[in-house]
């Protein structure tokens, strides 16, 4: 016979399923406009701003589509139970330390377009090798003056994309984007440890079977007063008629 089967309650309550749920849809939103934003900036231009986000964002969104689709099908048996909160604690540590790492890289790009924004339009380009910009500076130095030259690598196409609007704002996107992930998984990571520490406080599920029905023993059962049977035939009971 099949063990009977009953219904696990939620680790969480209500108000907080509801909260992970949406947290969680708003991660795949910003996964997909991450990925827009890292492979239009990347693939197009070859400015490598994509380089770290879109797998960091790929990995991100896989595993928010495995949560959603465990919760899917676990809705009747077990409501509110997606995949067991030990491996979200592992696996949301790893996912929001690598968003960490994409938003630092993020953010070096967002100043090395500031820092090349002045010598890129205001320095001289060099007529022998144009891709180097160069700039002439005269410092006193006691009785006399010390001039120094300062050079800079920066081609044409660099300089045309850190002008760029578009370029300039997808990259603080970039950014912004990258902090949103990190809070949300974060929060997440956190929410994790609480419910494993929950339900690792459970106590455990046991499985109760029926009891067999049939076949059963069979004992024959006699009225009172009535001769049981030996080894041999069993005799008749004479009624008396009067």
């Amino acid at each position: 016979m099949d063990p009977r089967r009953r219904s696990l309650p939620p680790i969480s309550s209500r108000s907080w399923q509801i909260a992970k749920l949406t947290l969680q849809c708003a991660s795949l939103v910003c996964c997909a406009i991450l990925l827009g934003l890292s492979v239009s900036n990347t693939w197009n231009d070859g400015s490598g701003i994509g380089i770290l986000t879109v797998p960091i964002a790929i990995a991100v969104a896989v595993w928010t589509i495995a949560e959603l689709v465990t919760l899917f099908f676990r809705r009747k048996n077990a409501p509110g139970r997606g995949i067991h909160p030990g491996a979200h604690v592992g696996v949301q540590l790893i996912l929001f330390l690598a968003l960490i790492l994409a938003l630092f890289y993020s953010a070096m790009l967002w100043r090395s377009v500031q820092r090349s924004t002045e010598p890129c339009n205001e320095w001289t380009r060099d007529p022998d090798d144009p891709n180097w910009v160069t700039k002439n500076t005269t410092d006193p130095n006691g009785n006399w003056l010390r001039t120094s030259m300062r050079s800079y690598y920066c081609p044409e196409s660099y300089r045309d994309m850190i002008n760029d609007p578009s370029y300039r704002s997808a990259v603080q996107a970039i950014i912004a984007f990258c902090v949103l992930l990190w809070a949300i998984h974060f929060t997440l990571f956190v929410r994790a440890c609480v419910e494993t520490q929950r339900r690792n406080s459970e106590p455990p599920v046991i499985m109760m079977y029926p009891q067999q029905a049939w076949p059963a023993y069979y004992q024959q059962s006699y009225p009172q007063g009535y001769p049981q049977g030996g080894p041999g035939p069993t005799p008749m009971k004479h009624t008396p008629y009067r």
